[in-house]
């Protein structure tokens, strides 16, 4: 089995990971494990690993998310007024525009992800980045990588440095193929999002794309709103996981 915690980690010391995994992986991630936030940010699911990271980080928001929905339900059970069931949010994060609102059932290439409150366990979230399971960790990969090359902002020189140092890493032939191949033609978002199996993945998907891209360009806000549109993601969850970047 291809080490990809270690691929995600030599490109982030390569440059290719611009954002929060960049420094996770390149050594941020102990203190962050070790510090008492971080213990409490996914429990087992944080190994040393950047991925692993991507894991805690996208239970934790969608732990933030549930909770914040299911007082929302309650306060309006409290002041008298009919529960309808769950309830999109109205609020949304700085990514989204207005007009990006995609009601329920949420269908992505013909399959219904139910992203709803409290519906998904802590075990489904470590499942994706668990170490035995490569392909829910290669998607996350490709979504970082994908999402890197996202602002336009690596040239052909700062390829040839990621593709010199991406030798120079402790790697087998295979490792490596599949890695020039990943960073000379990314995945485009279209074959990223279909290749995304169920909600917890998504979730994951996109943490792992604004965790790596660099939030400073114009462009990567408008490379995660389409994103978070092509995944169906609840505006208000969306928020949570850009909360959750910004205090780890």
């Amino acid at each position: 089995m291809r080490d990809l915690q270690k691929l995600v980690g030599g490109l982030s010391k390569s440059g290719a990971l611009s954002g929060f995994l960049g420094g996770v992986a390149g050594g941020g991630l102990t203190s962050m494990v070790t510090s008492k936030k971080g213990r409490k940010a996914g429990g087992k699911v944080l190994k040393y690993g950047a991925l692993a990271a991507v894991g805690g980080l996208a239970w934790k928001a969608y732990k933030q998310y549930s909770a914040n929905q299911q007082g929302q339900q309650a306060g309006q059970q409290h002041q008298g007024q009919p529960q309808q069931g769950y309830q999109q949010p109205q609020q949304q994060p700085q990514t989204l525009a207005a007009d990006t609102y995609t009601p329920d059932p949420r269908r992505i290439h013909g399959q219904t992800f139910d992203f709803a409150p409290a519906t998904i366990s802590q075990q489904s979230f470590e499942e994706v980045v668990d170490e035995s399971n490569e392909g829910g960790q290669l998607i996350l990969m490709r979504a970082m990588i994908a999402a890197a090359y996202a602002d336009g902002h690596i040239d052909e020189n700062e390829r040839q440095n990621i593709f010199n140092q991406v030798e120079s890493m402790e790697l087998s032939i295979e490792e490596k193929a599949m890695l020039f191949d990943e960073l000379r033609k990314p995945m485009s978002m279209h074959e990223l999002v279909a290749a995304v199996p169920n909600a917890q993945t998504g979730i994951e998907v996109y943490a792992a794309s604004a965790s790596a891209i660099d939030l400073e360009q114009p462009v990567s806000g408008q490379y995660l709103q389409a994103l978070a549109n092509q995944l169906c993601l609840p505006r208000e969850l969306v928020s949570s996981i850009h909360q959750q970047l910004q205090t780890a």
